[in-house]
């Protein structure tokens, strides 16, 4: 194969692999049902690297074909991917996921990177057509990006919804940005690469408008309700775990302990005052919190209080 169609591979890869990383840094931090669901999606994770190890070697391979020298740095960066990877697949192997998964992003920031270097070792202008496809798969990059940011925003209004605050105008901008979103998306796949642009420039700003509003509610929100949610959320976990510890129910435990992980994050982010953070760790620890409940039902279903009264125990002054 010559020179210039791996080029071109490498710009695609190169793509790729940045595109990869934030779909799969949003997977890891997504909650699973259980330990086999979370084992399985780090199984498919990992075979990501098995496909880019061989796609770099191949790469490598006909750099070496056609009588070019590969860089040291490039090779540098190969190898710490193939000790990465390694970690990660040691780390699969004892049960460690979320370690394994952060492993496997390292792991493909690292591949990336060795072809980074690679493709600065001759120069190449590229095509119309080459422009054009890097250009369709920056769109479609940012517009993942834009939705995963819109899923966060959602949450985190949802909380400050349940905190007393009046969000109405905050859902109608999150419902604009995701008909931009879809519009630029029909956009890119109908080549109308200027319009998509024109769309994701007016998302983006509706979305540092709503990020603004997070950052500014430190200023005003009522840090007492929130103090009083996590201790009601203390003792309904304290309780929880006291009937999974009698049941001996090892899933649920699993589950109870990331709950109160993210509850400790929030507590030392609410000291910082850090409200958007405090939010984001608080959603998690609920999502645990319902998790654990699940795995402990019919007989424990009453121990947990519903999504209302929830909502009143964050209202209280």
């Amino acid at each position: 194969m010559k020179l210039k169609l791996a080029s071109k591979w490498l710009i695609m890869l190169g793509l790729a692999f940045v595109a990869l990383s934030a779909l799969i840094l949003a997977s890891t931090k997504a909650a699973v049902p259980n330990v086999k669901a979370a084992r399985e999606k780090t199984e498919d994770l990992f075979s990501i690297i098995l496909d880019s190890n061989a796609t770099v070697a191949e790469i490598f391979r006909q750099f070496k074909a056609d009588g070019k020298t590969i860089p040291q740095a490039s090779l540098e960066e190969y190898g710490q991917a193939l000790v990465l990877a390694e970690e990660s697949r040691s780390l699969l192997q004892t049960g460690n996921y979320p370690a394994a998964n952060s492993k496997i992003i390292q792991t493909l920031q690292k591949f990336k990177e060795a072809l980074r270097i690679l493709y600065t070792t001759f120069p190449e202008q590229p095509t119309e057509t080459e422009i054009t496809l890097e250009r369709t798969l920056n769109l479609k990059s940012s517009i993942d990006r834009f939705y995963e940011q819109i899923e966060r925003v959602e949450n985190l209004t949802r909380l400050a919804s349940a905190a007393g605050y009046n969000t109405t105008a905050l859902e109608t901008k999150v419902q604009i940005v995701k008909s931009l979103l879809e519009t630029a998306l029909s956009n890119v796949n109908q080549k109308r690469l200027n319009e998509a642009s024109e769309n994701l420039a007016e998302a983006k700003s509706l979305i540092e408008s709503i990020a603004s509003f997070f950052n500014n509610l430190a200023s005003d929100l009522k840090i007492e309700r929130i103090a009083t949610y996590i201790n009601q959320t203390q003792e309904r976990l304290n309780t929880i775990r006291l009937q999974a510890t009698s049941l001996s129910n090892t899933a649920s435990l699993t589950a109870l302990n990331d709950a109160e992980t993210s509850l400790n994050n929030a507590k030392e982010y609410l000291a910082e005052q850090m409200i958007n953070e405090t939010l984001t760790e608080l959603d998690n620890s609920k999502a645990s919190e319902e998790e654990a409940v699940a795995y402990l039902n019919p007989t424990a279903s009453s121990l947990v209080t519903t999504s209302s009264s929830t909502t009143d125990a964050i209202r209280s002054p």
